[in-house]
């Protein structure tokens, strides 16, 4: 299928961090001895089925981004005001059929779960890596009284990578750019009435939002050493 396609990942690197605190882009913060956003970077790098590496940065901190030295040629591009700006940048940017999306605060990112979503496009035209809820799930209205409760089974955590066509999501992003109730690309397919599948991956691959989800992804870390020792 990837033989005569082209894949361009597009690493978001570009969030505000407001509930980190500290100033600094916690992408760029250490763990494990080197900066967060360098995980994501290797394992894209190093993947075979990856082509393009489409980084949205800040402007102001594109000289940091550019500090990265790797195999396959990097785009940088300025991130948005949102997360939905963010992407729509990387993917005007980008030139593969197909676009993996991620999150560089996800720095635990394993090969086989890039591997899983590409292999799927073959019969969807939008798939996100994913959890399944462990705890019980409430839907309330906007004064906090519960209106729904869903079923347990059914609940999933929506995690990254990311994959889609990228015609089918360029279009999806055009279509629904000024709606604030999007937060991620899975949604905008449902917007458009395209249908996503989830794939199950684990509960380390974490999106490091404070400090404290900063020292967990330091003991994984810790830990995946110790096992290669």
């Amino acid at each position: 299928m990837f033989q005569d396609k082209m894949v361009t990942a597009i690493l978001l690197a570009g969030g505000s961090g407001t509930r980190f605190g500290g100033g600094l882009n916690k992408v760029y913060r250490e763990a494990g001895g080197k900066p967060m956003l360098q995980y994501s970077l290797e394992v894209l790098d190093a993947h075979p089925l990856v082509d393009e590496l489409v980084l949205v940065v800040k402007p102001e901190e594109r000289e940091m981004a550019e500090e990265w030295n790797g195999r396959k040629p990097v785009i940088y591009t300025a991130g948005g005001a949102t997360r939905q700006e963010s992407v729509y940048h990387g993917l005007l940017a980008s030139h593969g059929q197909f676009v993996l999306i991620h999150d560089s605060a996800r720095p635990l990112i394993r090969p086989l779960y890039i591997t899983a979503c590409l292999e799927a496009m073959e019969e969807w035209p939008g798939v996100s890596i994913a959890v399944p809820s462990k705890d019980t799930v409430k839907l309330t209205d906007d004064r906090g009284q519960v209106m729904k409760t869903t079923r347990r089974a059914n609940t999933w955590l929506i995690q990254t990578p990311q994959c889609f066509h990228r015609d089918i999501l360029l279009a999806a992003h055009e279509a629904h750019r000024d709606n604030p109730e999007i937060t991620d690309d899975c949604m905008l397919l449902e917007a458009a009435g395209q249908p996503v599948k989830l794939l199950e991956g684990d509960y380390t691959n974490i999106k490091v939002t404070t400090a404290e989800d900063l020292e967990l992804v330091i003991r994984f870390l810790e830990k995946a050493d110790e096992t290669t020792c």
